[in-house]
């Protein structure tokens, strides 16, 4: 009777030696997976970019607001084509929309134009001040 006990036992102790491996391999995936993110994270993250590509990152900024200036300047100044068939009307007031966007659309450019210049003299403070300390 025990030698069909002892497959059983065997089968048993085989199947709770898969488990704890199946358990130790999921714990490691799951630190993996963790650090990975955190890696990706820092790697990611706009300041470390800002902090690895000050200028370029300057130049991007101050290109979009350039091209954000233009385009919505083209939006707001330039009417319709419907209205500009018929020259004899007198001019018409922009839509409300319009009034709205270009507003929207300066105070977008002018807190962007601060937060470039303001980074971009945090950056050259903290330069000059790395260049005192050595």
């Amino acid at each position: 009777m025990e030698k069909k006990a002892e497959p059983l036992k065997n089968i048993e102790k085989r199947i709770h030696e898969l488990e704890d491996s199946i358990h130790e391999r999921e714990r490691q995936l799951k630190e993996r997976a963790g650090q990975f993110k955190k890696e990706l994270q820092a790697e990611l993250s706009p300041t470390e970019f800002v902090r690895k590509y000050p200028l370029q990152t300057t130049g991007a900024s101050l290109l979009l607001g350039f091209f954000s200036g233009k385009i919505i300047r083209s939006i707001v100044s330039h009417p319709s084509p419907a209205s500009t068939k018929p020259a004899a009307q007198p001019k018409s007031e922009p839509s409300e929309l319009k009034s709205a966007v270009a507003s929207i659309g300066v105070d977008v450019l002018r807190s962007s134009k601060d937060l470039a210049f303001n980074y971009l003299k945090h950056y050259l403070d903290n330069k000059m001040k790395s260049g005192k300390d050595t």
